[in-house]
C-alpha cells in the first residue's frame, strides 16, 4: 500500500498539537515556580511509526513515520533522591526533638551568666561561718536557716522546671506529634484512593502526587520510612502504581503504614504512659501501632496493636522517646542517651545527699522534754510569825510550758515520781499541765506532808493552784510566835534542801533533723525536701556541740557541716529493683565523688556537653538534608532559565511544523493544478 498523499499534514498537525502541549507544561511549571512541593512535568512524546511490514507497500527503505504521539505527562523525580531525602530527614527529626528538650534543660541548669544555686551554697558556707564564731547564737542561726531556704528555693524552682519541661514533653508527644503522623497517615490513605480512582479515568492526578510526596517526606520526619510502588493490572493492559509506605524498625522489625487495594488503607499510633511499680505514672511512655492491613474499612484490627517503643529507630518521635524514657548510665542496664531522667535523677540524688548528710551531723544524743522551763528549786515565804501565820513553800510553774511525757520523771528528796498513764505507780499525765501537777500533788501529800521549818518538823500539805500557777506546801497549823522564817528556813525532813528534779525520758530523743518532707515520705527528692517545721519556728538549732561537757563556745560540729560542704564524698543514685515474683532488690549506682558544688557542676557541665554535641549532630544531618533537597530542586525543582529555553524551543517547533504544513500546502497546489496540462 502506497503511503497517503495527505499523510504529511497528519505529521504537520501532530508536531504543533505536540509543541501546543508542550507550551502549555512549560507555563504550569513556571506558574507554578513558587508552590512548595511542586514537581516539574514534561510532555513525553515517541515517534509514531507504522504498525508491522506491508507486502503491496513500497520497499522498507522508503517507509518513514507518521509523525509524533504524546503519550502523557510526566514528573521529572529522581527515587533515589526522594529515599536519601527521607532516610536523612529522619535522622534530623531525631536530633531536633532532642535538642529542643536540650535547650529547655540548659535554661534550668545553666549558671554561666546568673546566681542561682551555686551561690547559694557558697552563701550558705559563709552563714555557717559566721555561725561558728557565734555559736549557739539564734540571731546567726536563722540565718544559716534563711540561706537554706534560699538554696531550697531554688532547688524546688529547678524540680519544678523539670516537671514542666516532661509535662510538656509529654502533651506535645501526644497532642501534637502523634496526632500530626495520624493526620498525614489518613491524608496519605485518602490520596492514594483519589490518585488511583483519578487514573482509571485518565486524569494522571500529578498535582496530587506533589500532595502525596510532600505529606510523604513530613511523615519521614517523624518516623523512618521506606516507600515502594506496587504496580497493578487493570483490565488486560492498563497498569498503575501506588506507594507502599512501611515503617523501618530496629532489629529488622517493620510495620506497613499502607494497605488495601491500592493504599487507601492507614495505619495508627497511639501512646500511653507508663506506669510504675506504685501504680502512678513513672513520666515515661510507651508508643504502638495498629498496622495497616487489607481488611475493609470498618472492620475491628484493634487486637493488632503492638508496643514499637524499643524498635523506633529515627524520627521526631524517637528523639522525644529518647528524651523522656532514657537516663544513660543511671539506668540498668545502661542505655546511649541521656535524657531527662538523667538529670533529674542526678539531681534528686544530689538533694538526698546534701539533706541527709545535714541532718546526720545535727542529730540529737540527748533525751528531751516535753515541759519546758521547769523549776529547779523553790522558796518559803519569808516572815516573822505573830502566832496567826502558817509556813509556806512554793515551786513557781508560771514560766513553764509543754506537758509531760510518759516515761518522763520528777525526784524529790531520792523519791521519783515517772509520769505515765497512771497504772503501775505513775503519775496519771492530764490533758494540761495544771491537771498533771494537780495529779502530782497527792503523791507529795503521801511522802513529803512533813517539813522542818528552822530544824522543827511540822505537819502540813501540798496543793497546787492553777490560778497563781504555784505548787505549795502549807504548814496545818499555825506557826508560833517569834520565829524568823526566811526563804531558806523550810528543809526536807532530813534537814537538806528542798528541790525539784525533772528528767526526761531517755526513749524520748528528739529529732533535730534541719531537713524534712513535705509529703510525709522517707526518701528527699529536689521537689519534697522543705525546712523542717521544728527548725522553722524555733524549737529545735544547729547543735554547736554533741560534746556535754563542752563549753558554751564549742563549735566542733558547725565546723563539721562547714566542712562537709567542701568534702569529696561519694554520690550514689539509689532504686529498686522488682522481678517477676515480685520481689524488691535495692541497688545503686555511683556517678559522681566530689563536693556539692562539684557535682552540681559536673550536672550542668554534661548538659552542656550533651547539647553541644547533639547541636554538632543535627548541623551535619542539616547540611546533608540541605545538600539533598537541592540535587532534588536541580532534577525536580522549576529552573526559569530551563523554562525560558524551553519556552524558545517549542515556540520555535512550533514555527517550523506551521511551516511544514504550509510547504505540504504549497507542494499539494502545484500538484494538483499545475500537473497534468501536456497538451493543453
Amino acid at each position: 500500500m502506497t503511503r497517503s498523499t495527505f499523510s504529511g499534514f497528519t505529521i504537520a498537525q501532530l508536531a504543533m498539537s505536540a509543541s501546543q502541549r508542550a507550551l502549555d507544561v512549560t507555563g504550569q511549571n513556571i506558574a507554578n515556580i513558587n508552590t512548595k512541593g511542586y514537581t516539574r512535568q514534561q510532555v513525553d512524546l515517541v515517534s509514531l511509526n507504522l504498525r508491522g511490514a506491508d507486502p503491496t507497500s513500497t520497499g522498507p527503505g522508503s517507509k518513514i513515520g507518521y509523525g509524533v504521539e504524546i503519550t502523557g505527562i510526566s514528573q521529572i523525580r529522581d527515587p533515589f533522591l526522594d529515599v536519601q531525602y527521607r532516610n536523612q530527614i529522619a535522622k534530623v527529626g531525631t536530633s531536633d526533638a532532642r535538642q529542643a528538650v536540650l535547650d529547655q534543660l540548659a535554661d534550668i541548669f545553666d549558671e554561666t551568666d546568673k546566681d542561682a544555686l551555686k551561690k547559694a551554697l557558697s552563701d550558705l558556707s559563709s552563714s555557717l561561718d559566721q555561725l561558728s564564731s557565734n555559736a549557739n547564737n539564734s540571731e546567726f542561726d536563722s540565718i544559716v536557716r534563711s540561706r537554706c531556704q534560699v538554696l531550697l528555693n531554688y532547688i524546688h524552682q529547678k524540680s519544678a522546671d523539670l516537671k514542666t519541661t516532661r509535662e510538656e514533653t509529654i502533651y506535645g508527644l501526644e497532642n501534637t506529634d502523634i496526632k500530626t503522623v495520624n493526620s498525614l497517615l489518613s491524608d496519605i490513605g485518602e490520596l492514594n484512593d483519589t490518585i488511583w480512582k483519578g487514573q482509571i479515568l485518565g486524569n494522571p492526578s500529578l498535582e496530587l502526587m506533589d500532595q502525596r510526596n510532600n505529606k510523604l517526606d513530613e511523615l519521614a520526619g517523624y518516623l523512618p520510612i521506606s516507600v515502594t510502588y506496587k504496580e497493578v493490572t487493570i483490565g488486560t493492559s492498563e497498569k498503575y502504581n501506588y506507594p507502599v509506605v512501611t515503617l523501618n524498625g530496629s532489629d529488622g522489625m517493620s510495620y506497613e503504614l499502607t494497605a488495601g487495594e491500592h493504599g487507601e488503607n492507614f495505619a495508627s499510633f497511639g501512646i500511653e504512659q507508663h506506669k510504675g511499680t506504685d501504680g502512678n505514672p513513672d513520666g515515661t511512655v510507651r508508643i504502638s501501632i495498629i498496622p495497616a492491613t487489607d481488611y475493609p474499612k470498618g472492620v475491628d484490627v484493634s487486637s493488632f496493636k503492638t508496643d514499637i517503643t524499643d524498635y523506633l529507630k529515627e524520627g521526631s518521635i524517637k528523639g522525644t522517646v529518647d528524651m523522656l524514657n532514657k537516663s544513660g548510665e543511671l539506668d540498668d542496664p545502661a542505655t546511649d542517651f541521656r535524657g531527662l531522667g538523667y538529670y533529674e535523677k542526678v539531681f534528686d540524688t544530689f538533694v538526698q545527699t546534701f539533706a541527709k548528710n545535714f541532718n546526720d551531723l545535727n542529730g540529737n544524743i540527748q533525751p528531751y522534754t516535753g515541759a519546758n522551763v521547769m523549776p529547779a528549786s523553790g522558796a518559803a515565804k519569808p516572815m516573822t510569825t505573830t502566832g496567826t501565820e502558817h509556813a509556806e513553800f512554793s515551786f513557781g510553774f508560771a514560766n513553764t510550758t509543754g506537758n509531760f511525757l510518759a516515761g518522763e520523771t520528777i525526784k524529790f528528796n531520792g523519791t521519783v515520781y515517772t509520769f505515765g498513764d497512771g497504772t503501775g505507780g505513775t503519775i496519771e499525765i492530764g490533758d494540761t499541765l495544771d491537771k498533771s501537777l494537780k495529779n502530782l500533788e497527792g503523791n507529795l501529800n503521801t511522802n513529803f506532808a512533813s517539813l522542818n521549818v528552822e530544824g522543827s518538823p511540822i505537819a502540813g500539805q501540798w496543793n497546787y493552784d492553777a490560778a497563781s500557777k504555784k505548787m505549795t506546801w502549807t504548814s496545818t497549823a499555825a506557826m508560833s510566835a517569834g520565829i524568823n522564817i526566811t526563804k531558806d528556813s523550810i528543809k526536807y525532813s532530813d534537814d537538806t534542801a528542798i528541790n525539784f528534779t525533772y528528767k526526761a525520758n531517755p526513749n524520748n530523743v528528739k529529732s533535730f533533723d534541719l531537713f524534712s518532707t513535705s509529703d510525709g515520705s522517707k526518701k528527699f527528692t529536689a521537689s519534697n525536701i522543705k525546712i523542717n517545721d521544728d527548725w522553722m519556728n524555733n524549737s529545735i538549732h544547729i547543735i554547736a556541740s554533741h560534746d556535754p561537757d563542752a563549753g558554751s563556745t564549742a563549735n566542733d560540729n558547725i565546723l563539721k557541716m562547714l566542712k562537709s560542704l567542701t568534702d569529696t564524698r561519694e554520690f550514689k543514685y539509689e532504686y529498686t529493683v522488682v522481678d517477676s515474683g515480685g520481689n524488691k532488690t535495692s541497688k545503686s549506682i555511683s556517678f559522681y565523688s566530689g563536693s556539692y558544688s562539684q557535682c552540681y557542676s559536673t550536672l550542668e557541665n554534661n548538659q552542656g556537653i550533651d547539647s553541644s554535641k547533639n547541636k554538632a549532630i543535627l548541623d551535619n544531618h542539616v547540611s546533608v538534608v540541605q545538600q539533598t533537597a537541592n540535587n532534588k530542586d536541580a532534577v525536580s525543582g522549576v529552573s526559569l532559565d530551563e523554562e525560558g529555553i524551553n519556552l524558545m524551543h517549542f515556540q520555535k517547533s512550533f514555527s517550523a511544523a506551521a511551516r511544514f504544513m504550509t510547504t505540504l500546502d504549497q507542494a499539494l497546489d502545484t500538484l494538483i493544478n499545475n500537473t497534468g496540462v501536456v497538451g493543453r
